[in-house]
């Protein structure tokens, strides 16, 4: 557990149950959203941690200090010092697992077909930011948890024709990520790649920067759940939930796109939810 960090505690027990990842995954490929994707349409995001909730489109990259130009045809990113805590304070964040059941997940199907184990998640993860970049760097959870903070209710909607309203996401905008590495001008998409492979997934830099796409750790001031995407997920507003790739552990800047699972068995790359079934304020 030591990847956690300092004065990070929790318990695994509501990890090993309560998420029906297996029984999902056996008759997975009949649910497009494949990730249980968090892709709801992104709605109003209030920022407990500062700058990075307004970091889409020219916005502050929170606390690595960098700023992305997403409206023009070179990516800038100015360098940002590689993410830290002051020593011994407790990021804002209260680390617990949630339950995997209420109002919330209640209502919340799982699609999935790779069921991680906590394991070696715990034993081995980190987040990974790399290609075509002038830096590289490694984070580890508590190294996330340092960073500018974004949280944001939104919906998410399934191209099942489901969807779960007022989703609490809590995490760091991909601007924030992006300030630390400093893209090529060359650079046009981002690669999501997953624990085990199988949820690779694809963005083009301008939706990675719209305000309210981010990587999630948490959901209500809590730890995702396994079968939710644990430690990380892709959240992309306004996107069908398969374009949601959980269990991130390395984002990779190219200057190409990639077919991720369910757009490679002919769901479309693009995966924008139908206009009526937006809320205003919620994408």
């Amino acid at each position: 557990m030591e990847w956690l960090g300092q004065a990070t505690v929790f318990s695994l027990s509501a990890y090993m149950v309560g998420c029906g990842d297996g029984d999902a995954g056996a008759g997975g490929e009949a649910g497009a959203a494949g990730n249980g994707g968090s892709a709801g349409s992104a709605g109003s995001a209030g920022n407990a941690g500062g700058a990075a909730g307004s970091g889409g489109t020219g916005g502050s990259a929170g606390s690595g200090g960098g700023v992305v130009d997403a409206g023009s045809d070179v990516q800038v990113v100015e360098a940002g010092p590689t993410p830290a805590c002051p020593s011994g304070e407790v990021p804002p964040f209260q680390f617990a697992p949630p339950a995997n059941s209420g109002p919330l997940f209640d209502t919340w199907p799982v699609r999935t077909v790779d069921q991680q184990q906590v394991s070696s998640i715990l034993s081995e993860w980190k987040l990974r930011i790399d290609g075509m970049t002038q830096s590289t760097v490694e984070l580890s959870f508590y190294d996330l948890l340092c960073l500018a903070r974004q949280d944001q209710l939104v919906d998410f909607h399934c191209v099942e024709g489901w969807s779960v309203q007022d989703v609490p996401w809590n995490g760091v905008h991909l601007s924030t990520l992006l300030a630390l590495v400093q893209p090529l001008s060359s650079a046009t998409h981002l690669t999501f790649h997953t624990i085990g492979g199988k949820y690779n997934e694809s963005l083009p830099m301008q939706v990675a920067l719209e305000p309210k796409t981010l990587l999630a750790y948490g959901v209500n001031d809590a730890s995702l759940p396994l079968c939710h995407g644990f430690p990380t997920r892709l959240v992309v507003p306004r996107l069908f939930g398969y374009k949601s790739a959980k269990y991130v552990e390395r984002i990779e800047l190219t200057d190409h796109p990639i077919e991720g699972y369910w757009v490679a068995k002919g769901y479309d790359y693009d995966a924008e939810v139908q206009p009526e079934r937006l809320r205003p304020g919620k994408y």
